[in-house]
């Protein structure tokens, strides 16, 4: 035979001896814990049940113990993240028609008007009011001697300052004022020197012109003062029945304070021998108050009264004459805050 034959005819036996040929059959004993398990925990498919492990179900604890533990929610019993499905769509919001306004336009505010300001931590809010009453004038100069018993008029309005709860508020006030008093049949003369002085025209004269002349010195006598200001104060105010904001009490308050400030304007004294005479006036003030106030609608309408203090320089009646002029005036007031 060649060794090409003899090679064939060993190859031909090879493969028909591995028709004989067994595996090795599993050791006996316990399984080495290197050794993974050759089932998947919990699968069912195979022999119905889910294999056990003697040692690692009764004492709860074994290199296999976390394979028999059930697995947490959400994942299997590898760990992985099992699929929950889709998340939910997104809630549907309207789409805009128009562009946004600008903030200058749309003027956003709070709840509370226009939020915390400063140090007052409140909100912010303001009143128009009208005052009127009597004025007596006191003091020693020559409008207080001869002056009766006069009238003022004022109307404004008030900025207010809120603190927190609302309960007490610094105020600002800005108003225009006329005081108007007038002599009577009493007066007392005043000299008053280089006084311009209109003369009427001459009878006899073709054309009637007047003129003007100035007098050395003049004794005259006051018949009326009357006086216009423009008005700046601030104050403190506090509601004794409860906060000023009226969505958190219902019905009456009552709320005092106090202000202070200053007055400028200008005065017109008229003379009984002669025509009137004005000038630049000023003047200081302070007061006392108390308003009770309701709820009606949009707005809290009050009502109350105001003792007020004022002290008035003028230059009316010359420096050598004591023009100034001093005053009390119990006033009634109205309004409406908003």
């Amino acid at each position: 035979m060649s060794v090409k034959q003899i090679g064939l005819s060993s190859l031909c036996w090879l493969l028909c001896g591995l028709g004989w040929l067994h595996a090795q059959g599993p050791t006996a004993g316990s399984m080495l814990p290197e050794v993974p398990s050759l089932y998947t925990p919990f699968r069912t498919d195979v022999g119905g049940e889910a294999p056990t492990n003697p040692v690692t179900s009764a004492t709860g604890s074994g290199p296999l113990s976390s394979a028999f533990r059930p697995a947490p929610a959400g994942v299997n019993a590898e760990g992985i993240a099992l699929d929950e499905g889709s998340p939910p769509p997104p809630p549907m919001t309207p789409i805009p028609l128009a562009p946004p306004y600008s903030p200058y336009l749309n003027y956003p505010q709070s709840p509370c008007c226009c939020g915390p300001v400063g140090l007052c931590g409140g909100p912010l809010g303001f009143d128009v009011f009208l005052r009127g009453g009597l004025v007596f004038p006191i003091g020693s100069s020559i409008f207080d001697k001869v002056l009766l018993t006069g009238w003022e008029i004022e109307g404004g309005g008030q900025l207010f300052l809120f603190n927190r709860p609302s309960t007490a508020a610094w105020v600002a006030t800005a108003s225009i004022s006329n005081i108007y008093n007038t002599t009577g049949n009493f007066n007392i003369p005043v000299t008053l020197y280089n006084v311009p002085v209109i003369l009427p025209p001459a009878p006899n004269s073709t054309f009637p012109v007047r003129s003007i002349k100035v007098v050395p010195a003049i004794d005259l006598t006051v018949n009326y003062l009357n006086m216009t200001f423009v008005n700046l104060g601030i104050g403190r105010e506090w509601w004794l029945c409860g906060s000023a904001d009226p969505g958190q009490t219902q019905g009456w308050n009552w709320r005092v304070g106090f202000d202070s400030g200053g007055r400028w304007g200008t005065a017109k004294v008229a003379f009984n021998e002669i025509q009137h005479k004005t000038g630049v006036v000023g003047g200081v003030d302070c007061a006392i108050y108390s308003n009770i106030e309701h709820p009606f609608r949009c707005g809290i309408p009050f009502a109350g009264v105001r003792f007020e203090y004022n002290y008035i320089w003028t230059g009316l009646l010359q420096r050598q004459n004591p023009g100034d002029f001093q005053s009390l005036n119990l006033l009634f007031q109205l309004g409406v805050r908003f």
